[in-house]
């Protein structure tokens, strides 16, 4: 028997399946951090990115505090004795990537670190950009930095870096996207001035920001705005040393995500995907073992099985290519979102979506219902699925 991933029989099985785990709430759409190609312009899967061990840097910065402030920084040896007392009125970050500290969002220092507990809660300087429109980010705790490492102090830039995310998910830290889909500086948007005037208001109010909004934000001073990741790299480190904020440059081999077949470097990027909750299908999987019903042989495989099931994440399903089975959702005029196995059962939902009330958008529909032309009213969304998907349904698409 042979079948081909794209025959119509396994392009409806896929579909199907698709729409039904939709309606179960285990596909769902997200603005999360994902591999981003910047070559393909797609996400791509942890497999298909390689680390690779790099000559790098790792540049030391200054963060002035805001104001002015200052405070005694104090550190000790392994018995206690100080070893280290002076007056800063800075912290410092150290880092591999200087242009994403356009992005930051917060300052992270371990809550055990008695060297940052005078500052903490309080606002440092990112040190680059207009310095009439020099952002201020507060300095937090959080069990992500080690003291040990370096500085102990993190610059926290969730939207592209997978641990930074992490710890920005924690605190409700924002998350500034700083990079298109060929990893340039974002030249979209407000100026900077206004841009990073928002910024400020968000971090004055607290709270939980809307992701969305943020995601609106550009923080790229204009001046860098347009350029490769990597030349705008080299435009930050000058800009900071210029002003004297650059501690110190160390040598330094890195790891390096570079995608398996462009072998472009892979940016963390924060972009919106279709993902599946691996997490709750990984439940009847992990109960199978647990109660003997499914055996490993050798049994000490169980522990790595249980270590991978148990810190499972969401899959992202989605891929920004043109070839594959198209994902089956279609937007409404206002992103509305219908999902169904084809555009005439989608175009079905979303009349009776916009006429169970009144409204501008039930006005709006049943004046385009009246001289209907097809894709005037929905819009299907262009990305398709990562080939595993339908691989994974195999045996049911081809039984």
């Amino acid at each position: 028997r042979e079948r081909f991933t794209m025959d119509e029989g396994l392009s409806k099985a896929v579909l199907k399946v698709f729409v039904e785990l939709y309606r179960k709430g285990l596909i769902y759409k997200d603005k999360r951090l994902v591999n981003w190609d910047p070559k393909f312009e797609t996400a791509i899967s942890d497999l298909e990115v390689e680390n690779i061990e790099v000559d790098g840097h790792m540049w030391h910065f200054k963060y002035p505090l805001a104001g002015g402030e200052a405070y005694e920084y104090v550190e000790k040896d392994e018995d206690g004795n100080v070893t280290l007392r002076e007056t800063r009125d800075y912290i410092s970050i150290a880092t591999t990537r200087p242009e994403t500290m356009l992005g930051d969002g917060a300052v992270a220092v371990h809550p055990s670190d008695e060297r940052y507990a005078p500052i903490v809660g309080k606002l440092c300087e990112i040190p680059v950009g207009p310095k009439e429109h020099r952002r201020l980010i507060p300095i937090i705790v959080d069990d992500y930095p080690d003291p040990e490492f370096g500085s102990g102090a993190v610059k926290i830039t969730g939207a592209h870096d997978f641990n930074d995310y992490a710890v920005a998910r924690r605190n409700n830290i924002p998350l500034y996207r700083l990079m298109d889909t060929r990893a340039h500086m974002r030249s979209d948007g407000e100026p900077y001035a206004e841009a990073a005037a928002e910024a400020m208001e968000i971090v004055r109010k607290g709270g939980t920001p809307d992701v969305r909004r943020v995601d609106t934000i550009n923080l790229v001073p204009d001046e860098y705005r347009g350029l490769d990741r990597f030349e705008a790299r080299k435009r930050v480190i000058a800009d900071i040393d210029a002003e004297g904020l650059m501690i110190m440059v160390e040598d330094k081999r890195i790891m390096q995500p570079f995608g398996d077949r462009s072998k472009d470097v892979i940016e963390p990027m924060l972009t919106d995907q279709w993902f599946l909750d691996a997490e709750t299908m990984a439940k009847p999987a992990i109960a199978a073992v647990e109660d003997g019903s499914t055996v490993f042989v050798p049994k000490n495989w169980e522990k790595t099985y249980f270590e991978w099931m148990r810190n499972i994440q969401p899959w992202c399903i989605s891929r920004q290519l043109w070839w594959g089975h198209q994902i089956p959702a279609w937007y409404g005029p206002d992103d509305t979102v219908f999902v169904a196995e084809d555009e005439e059962a989608a175009l079905d939902a979303a009349i009776q979506h916009y006429i169970a009330e009144e409204g501008p958008w039930k006005a709006w529909v049943e004046e385009k219902l009246e001289n209907f032309q097809p894709g005037e009213i929905l819009t299907r969304d262009e990305d398709v699925l990562d080939t595993w998907f339908s691989s994974a349904l195999w045996p049911f698409s081809t039984l």
